[in-house]
């Protein structure tokens, strides 16, 4: 992978933001209302049946999703010169986010979640347990690839994993997903209580991020999508062959807080599947966060390249469980 990165310039900053502030796919609530009504109310093969209606349904009618679809999957082509399909399969690619969707929203509203993680030998998710059960706080980045919300079935069973209750903050992008957030808020009043909005950091929000970290919590935030408000700063890195933009801010806030990083990711065992078993795969970050202000900016930057490696490792087995639909290489606009 190349490791030529730079932070971007005015003329660069417009372009992502544009694709950064794409509005949720989920206009209304009333799938949402559906799928959570079929997950409590009826029994799994019913819920798998309208997992199916759902994918059908999202390719037939989402069009930006399914350009975006081939857009990756003829990128990852270019790519990787083994990769076995000769055409762009977009079905399966919503349908393994059909499923994640359903999986994730189990996560968010089951006190017990039928989801299961399984743990790879010499993974070093061991490493993060016993960190966390130290007493020690840890910043985790998560993506889009697969799914994350592993993570919560992970500390929610502190009988198996955790030996006491951790504080977790979560930074999200609350302004694109809006309505879906209100509505698991109406179902599940608490949700977004540890739910920190990247597009408003603040030093008072670097303050209770470092209270969570002091406590022996978990601060978690994906590394691989830009913030709205991300149109002065971010960082250019390669990804599957061709340069991408990075977040800036989430690396930032990582060697600020001068906790140790680890990279998490969650992928379903087979990508078509209805078991709910995951691979959970943790890689502790060789960058020193506790450094001065001269290092800040080279160790920040080599945070985001190792977490892209790490992703497009675990990417190259399971890409069609890819879920960032937009276009993730986002050309710059060249001036003149």
């Amino acid at each position: 992978m190349n490791q030529n990165q730079q932070t971007n310039n005015s003329d660069t900053s417009e372009n992502v933001a544009e694709w950064a502030s794409e509005k949720e796919v989920i206009k209304t609530s009333i799938p949402i209302y559906l799928t959570l009504f079929c997950i409590k109310c009826f029994p799994r093969f019913i819920t798998n049946g309208l997992i199916r209606l759902i994918g059908f349904f999202f390719n037939l009618f989402n069009k930006r999703a399914k350009e975006e679809c081939i857009r990756f999957q003829n990128q990852f082509k270019t790519f990787c010169k083994n990769y076995k399909e000769k055409l762009p399969n977009v079905y399966k690619q919503i349908l393994c986010f059909a499923i994640t969707f359903v999986e994730k929203m189990e996560c968010w509203v089951k006190k017990n979640p039928t989801v299961k993680v399984e743990f790879q030998e010499g993974d070093e998710v061991y490493n993060l347990i016993d960190h966390l059960n130290s007493g020690k706080g840890a910043f985790i980045v998560v993506s889009h690839l697969g799914n994350s919300e592993v993570l919560r079935n992970l500390a929610n069973k502190n009988d198996i994993y955790l030996n006491k209750k951790i504080p977790i903050a979560v930074l999200m992008d609350l302004g694109s997903t809006s309505n879906f957030t209100n509505t698991i808020e109406k179902l599940n009043p608490g949700f977004t209580e540890n739910i920190i909005d990247v597009n408003n950091i603040t030093p008072a929000t670097i303050e209770r991020l470092q209270e969570v970290i002091e406590q022996g919590g978990m601060v978690v935030s994906a590394g691989d999508r830009v913030a709205k408000k991300a149109d002065s700063r971010y960082i250019r890195a390669d990804f599957l062959g061709k340069e991408a933009p990075w977040s800036y801010g989430v690396y930032l806030i990582a060697i600020l807080l001068k906790a140790p990083v680890y990279y998490l990711f969650g992928t379903r065992k087979k990508d078509v599947s209805f078991n709910r078993k995951y691979q959970v795969h943790v890689v502790k970050s060789s960058v020193e966060t506790n450094c001065g202000r001269k290092e800040r900016e080279t160790n920040l930057k080599n945070l985001c390249l190792e977490f892209v490696r790490e992703l497009e490792k675990v990417c190259l087995e399971h890409p069609f469980q890819w879920y960032n639909f937009y276009n993730f290489w986002t050309e710059p606009q060249i001036e003149g």
